[in-house]
């Protein structure tokens, strides 16, 4: 796997996907896109890998889109097929079916943004600022930033920070429910990876359905989630790893999921 501006590697049965051009604060040009769809598809086939944790190197997670490689598309064609080599991984990203734990410091902004928000669980450093910036160069926001924000945020709040740009910091951004836990700068990397450890003990099977389940959940009525739930819960009571739950919960001992 030849990658220029991410790095991959595997930690047991974690994968970990970090971003790489620390001499741009990792901000987000076509190679960084296409270099992540192929990092996370990697992770996506290997059935080693249980948990995935995006994180990055530097002094910011990532500064937004690579603003000087956009000023250089001109021609609405060429910004469109950009925009399509993004959405192609914020599609993966949003689908993707094992558990994936966010693991930002510094700076978030643009569509840094929306990678955390993507995330299942966003753990950031207390020197974490999250900013909708888009409006500051004149764009709107992108990478879902759209769908998942007002989903997180409320649609109110979501207009509010579009509207602003405002700096959110760590301690804000939990209350808001963009981040789910706030650490120092030194041990943020070390509780990502515990916590994508433990995740990765779990029923896989399991985790890829309720993801998918939830995903959907505001797009789909009570009746229809329900009975999805009901035969999905059905299917998951036939595969191996219910019976071992289910016995291992009965014998009284951790149980030993594939």
């Amino acid at each position: 796997m030849e990658l220029e501006t991410v790095l991959y590697r595997k930690d047991g049965n974690v994968g970990i996907v970090t971003l790489n051009r620390t001499k741009a604060m990792n901000s987000l040009n076509k190679q960084i896109f296409a270099d992540l769809t192929t990092a996370f598809e990697a992770a996506k086939s290997d059935h080693e890998v249980r948990c995935v944790v995006l994180n990055a190197e530097g002094r910011a997670f990532c500064a937004g889109g690579d603003i000087a490689e956009m000023k250089g598309i001109t021609t609405e064609k060429d910004f469109f097929d950009f925009m399509s080599v993004a959405g192609g991984f914020t599609t993966l990203l949003n689908t993707f079916p094992k558990p994936v734990v966010a693991a930002a410091q510094g700076a978030i902004a643009g569509a840094g943004v929306s990678l955390l928000m993507a995330s299942d669980i966003a753990l950031v450093a207390e020197d974490a600022a999250f900013i909708v910036a888009f409006g500051q160069v004149g764009l709107i926001p992108d990478c879902a930033c759209h769908y998942l924000l007002p989903r997180i945020v409320g649609l109110n709040k979501a207009k509010e920070l579009m509207l602003t740009q405002r700096p959110v910091k760590a301690a804000e951004m939990k209350e808001l429910g963009l981040a789910n836990q706030v650490y120092p700068v030194e041990q943020l990397q070390e509780e990502a990876m515990k916590l994508a450890r433990k995740i990765a003990t779990g029923p896989l099977n399991c985790y890829a359905a309720s993801k998918a389940m939830m995903n959907k959940s505001f797009q789909s009525d009570f009746d229809s989630l329900l009975q999805e739930e009901t035969a999905t819960q059905a299917a998951v009571r036939m595969h191996p790893n219910a019976e071992e739950g289910l016995t291992a919960f009965l014998e009284k001992r951790k149980p030993q999921f594939k």
